[in-house]
């Protein structure tokens, strides 16, 4: 499944994408905070700035998710050496065992990466398929109305400022009205829906409709279908394309109630279509919105409240924070982390880190060749200093290895034994040293006669 992935997308492209999508996670934790304090302190604003903040909120996520992929892109750490390092151990506390969670992720990215374009592939063609649906309520089972209503849109949208000409068509296949398009807006309304309702009650609805195409709210909601198919994964952003759907048609409603001026009559016709909600195509904004909401819009007119958080929304969002101060409580002190930082071998540069590497391997090796050479008896290991250099390179290794830092490696065994008999025979050196001075100091303070 990886080598079949590596034809179509190159190794650090994978990483990197696998990388982004597991970091996109955590990002919508944080998203999902900032919307419940937006749903919680905009209660009294209007459903026009709820809709900005909630649309912001959703370019802003997209973003940084760009952003994020772009930087993975140019950092390719080294995931074999972490994962080798980290396998010969378990798991000591929480952040530990998500970081070797996260790294096993990131070493069968091919196979994440795959499974994500899979499922994201098969929601696109489910969304295309939405398209074609929606072209075909266009031309199919379709029928124009008198001219005298095709004037009274043109001059309801040149009341609200729309400057694009707007169709207006019977059709046989929907129950309830819809707007389609941008370029060229199409409103659609189901066949007997003039004759069952008085005037001023279609005016109403043609309004509701009217008010999508001036807000461009086709085009919002061709982003949010991309987001869903993309972060299908990611309750948040599902969460909050929903909230973003329930603001939009609170919008239009307010549009539609201070352009009628009767509040009454607006209610009077969504109540009315509200026995037409059937299935409609999601790409096209119905009148009745998505997944119905009826009771809540019609509830919010009538008492002047926006919708805030539900029981189930204050319960997850109370879990989240609960989860979060867990993890951010078990995660390393800064103390370790500054130590950390200080002694890893990691901050060398490469040329330092070859440097130091080699002259252990040629220590390694002289010492193997005496001990070959010479029995154990009478081997004599050379009496000359470690460097400070070699001494401060031992003691961050160790460090690292003590702090298990990713990438520290021990020292070998053999290493460390050759080492320590250098500093022996450093030693003995310089007590015999010491104990020559002190012989011919003694010498020379004996008196002669």
């Amino acid at each position: 499944m990886g080598n079949n992935l590596q034809q179509l997308l190159p190794e650090n492209v994978a990483q990197a994408l696998c990388r982004t999508l597991i970091n996109s996670l955590w990002q919508g934790l944080i998203m999902a905070i900032l919307i419940g304090l937006i749903m919680l302190f905009t209660r009294k604003s209007s459903a026009a700035k709820r809709y900005r903040l909630l649309v912001g909120t959703l370019c802003l996520f997209t973003i940084s998710f760009i952003f994020t992929f772009a930087a993975a892109l140019n950092s390719r750490p080294d995931i074999d050496s972490t994962i080798q390092n980290n396998t010969a151990r378990h798991p000591a506390d929480i952040w530990e065992l998500l970081n070797y969670n996260l790294l096993y992720l990131q070493k069968h990215a091919g196979i994440v990466v795959l499974t994500w374009l899979s499922i994201a592939c098969a929601r696109s063609f489910k969304m295309l398929f939405s398209f074609y649906a929606v072209e075909r309520l266009k031309r199919s089972k379709v029928s124009r109305i008198g001219a005298g209503w095709e004037q009274k849109v043109n001059a309801l949208a040149q009341t609200m400022g729309i400057k694009r000409a707007v169709s207006l068509l019977e059709s046989a296949i929907i129950k309830v009205p819809v707007a389609i398009g941008y370029l060229k807006p199409l409103i659609l309304i189901p066949v007997g829906m003039i004759n069952a309702l008085g005037m001023q009650e279609v005016e109403a609805i043609l309004l509701h409709e009217l008010a999508h195409i001036r807000r461009r709210d086709y085009l919002v909601n061709l982003l949010q279908s991309f987001a869903e198919t993309v972060f299908f994964f990611n309750p948040a952003v599902l969460w909050l394309s929903s909230l973003i759907r329930t603001e939009r048609e609170h919008c239009c409603d307010d549009v539609a109630v201070s352009h009628t001026k009767n509040k009454m009559r607006y209610i009077s016709a969504l109540v009315h279509f509200e026995e037409y909600a059937l299935s409609n195509p999601g790409y096209a904004l119905a009148l009745t919105g998505k997944n119905g909401g009826m009771l809540q819009r019609l509830e919010r007119m009538a008492t002047n409240r926006n919708r805030s958080l539900n029981k189930l929304e204050m319960a997850g969002l109370a879990l989240l924070l609960i989860v979060s101060t867990v993890f951010i409580a078990a995660r390393p002190g800064p103390e370790l982390i500054s130590t950390a930082k200080k002694t890893a071998p990691m901050t060398l540069s490469p040329e330092r880190r070859r440097y130091l590497h080699e002259r252990e391997l040629a220590a390694r090796k002289r010492f193997l060749e005496r001990q070959k050479a010479e029995s154990p008896s009478t081997s004599q290991t050379e009496a000359v200093p470690i460097s400070p250099e070699l001494r401060k390179y031992i003691h961050d290794r160790e460090v690292a290895v003590a702090t298990h830092q990713p990438g520290a490696v021990s020292l070998t065994p053999e290493f460390k034994k050759y080492i320590l008999d250098r500093e022996v025979a450093v030693a003995k050196r310089l007590k015999a040293e010491n104990a020559a001075r002190q012989r011919t100091r003694s010498k020379d303070t004996i008196p002669k006669k």
